[in-house]
C-alpha cells in the first residue's frame, strides 16, 4: 500500500513538473531544452 501511494505521489509531481517546464518554454520564452526535459518527465 505504501508503494502504491509513493508511485501515485511521484506521478503527480512528474505531471505537474513536466507541464510547468513545457509552460515555461512555450509562454515565458525559456530555452527549448526545458520543453524537451518537460516532455521526457511527462512520458
Amino acid at each position: 500500500m505504501v508503494y502504491s501511494f509513493f508511485i501515485f505521489i511521484l506521478a503527480g509531481l512528474c505531471e505537474i513538473g513536466g507541464g510547468y517546464l513545457i509552460w515555461l518554454w512555450l509562454r515565458e520564452g525559456q530555452p527549448s531544452w526545458l520543453g524537451v526535459i518537460g516532455g521526457v518527465i511527462l512520458i
